[in-house]
């Protein structure tokens, strides 16, 4: 049995934190009988999960979760410990006995392993394979959740680049091009490419499976670094504030629907085409603010008014677009178009801070100065929201999101994310 996905990193994240919910659920079932706040089995997942995303156990969509691993006991022991605070500043946190969490230290070392191989052997991803032509590491590469399509040699690798790749250097026919990494300068010949293709590069240093539990685990080959506290915790924090809003914005999002539904025919929700990391195209969620026939109304007003059609050429957005419904008017004005969009973050297409979206039409104005913007998701905010936004030339637009991939750190984003509430609500430059 076999279930083939591309982009499967989320998927098996997302089952194998599943698992922990109910393993942890069921020791302190067996190990602390006399609990009976289900605070407790939510507070130890939600802190090991975070921990976990901190210590880089779900960094990339190459390697094993868990195990006996310094990253592993790195988020066993920060779990331990965040309880044991939280325990002593809210009561609803349960003492937790000392055999409850040796059970769950040698479910992380030994046994998630071993899920996580069964998962990742189960949803394999098809990938390019690239080593000496060992055709015997093709079945073992799909311990690591991989399916081999091609198998080709490094010196072919870039003749193959140059011929499955456009004129923007995105490779459409796999997400993961897999590398054999046993020697060590193939990893700096692989980063050297890298930086010219839209592909991610995962190298395997080891194909055995003694090495999916201790290690060397596959691992990201790139020029431009992903890596890092900074990032994990980036992750985090897109994590927490975006299931916080889905949470407090209920409200909001109840009404508005409603509000859409009776002001004009058409759905709720508008699944906006737009590329995202790598040039991987996306479906930004938002809240629908158009009439149904939009595309046929623009362009019978682009080709009989020439003005209008060169704003829309150089911004891709009109000040006063007929398109735009009665209601959507309003939430364009307060952005609450935009909040389906914590969706887009929760699953990872998207990140709370960074780059503006773009359509395939607009990739021309980036190529002239840098398509860096693309090794990073795209954000539901950043510096061009908190900078006027349309009241800027679209080259700002070019160079304020090039910058933010040049000179990012997460204090950047935190600051960017304060910038952005009094930048909604003063409404300058959104239409």
């Amino acid at each position: 049995m076999k279930i083939s996905l591309r982009n499967n990193g989320s998927v098996l994240v997302v089952m194998e934190l599943l698992f922990l919910l109910l393993v942890i659920t069921l020791l302190r079932n067996t190990f602390v009988k006399d609990s009976v706040a289900l605070t407790t089995v939510a507070a130890v997942w939600i802190i090991l999960a975070a921990a976990s995303y901190v210590s880089g156990e779900f960094e990339s969509t190459a390697r094993a979760n868990f195990g006996l691993t310094l990253r592993t006991q790195a988020a066993f022991g920060l779990t331990y410990t965040g309880y044991g605070i939280l325990h002593g500043l809210w009561p609803w946190c349960e003492n937790v006995y000392i055999r409850f969490w040796l059970a769950l230290w040698l479910y992380l070392t030994a046994f998630a392993p071993l899920i996580g191989l069964c998962l990742r052997y189960l949803t394999r991803q098809p990938v390019l394979l690239v080593t000496d032509l060992h055709l015997d590491k093709t079945r073992l590469l799909r311990w690591w959740g991989f399916e081999c399509m091609e198998v080709i040699t490094l010196e072919d690798l870039p003749g193959w680049l140059q011929q499955h790749s456009d004129h923007r250097g995105h490779v459409a026919r796999y997400d993961t091009i897999v590398v054999d990494s046993a020697e060590p300068k193939t990893d700096y010949l692989v980063a050297g490419l890298s930086g010219d293709y839209f592909v991610d590069f995962i190298g395997v240093p080891s194909f055995k499976i003694f090495g999916y539990l201790l290690g060397p685990h596959p691992r990201p080959i790139s020029s431009y670094s992903l890596s890092g506290v900074g990032r994990r915790l980036k992750r985090v924090v897109d994590l927490v504030l975006s299931c916080l809003a889905i949470i407090i914005l209920s409200p909001v999002y109840i009404v508005t629907s409603i509000a859409v539904k009776l002001d004009s025919r058409g759905p709720v929700f508008y699944r906006h085409r737009r590329l995202g990391r790598n040039m991987r195209e996306l479906r930004i969620l938002k809240f629908r603010t158009m009439h149904k026939d939009a595309d046929k109304r623009l362009k019978d007003l682009l080709e009989s008014d020439p003005a209008l059609a060169k704003e829309f050429e150089e911004k891709f957005k009109l000040k006063n677009d007929p398109r735009v419904t009665r209601i959507g008017g309003f939430l364009r004005k307060f952005s609450i178009d935009e909040l389906p969009q914590f969706f887009n973050i929760v699953v990872g297409e998207m990140s709370f801070v960074g780059p503006r979206p773009i359509v395939d039409d607009e990739v021309k104005y980036y190529m002239e100065h840098s398509l860096l913007m693309f090794r990073v998701p795209p954000g539901a905010t950043g510096r061009w929201q908190v900078s006027g936004r349309n009241d800027t030339s679209y080259q700002s637009r070019v160079e304020m999101d090039t910058h933010y991939v040049q000179e990012w750190t997460f204090w950047e984003d935190l600051k960017i994310i304060v910038m952005t509430i009094p930048a909604v609500l003063s409404r300058k430059g959104s239409y």
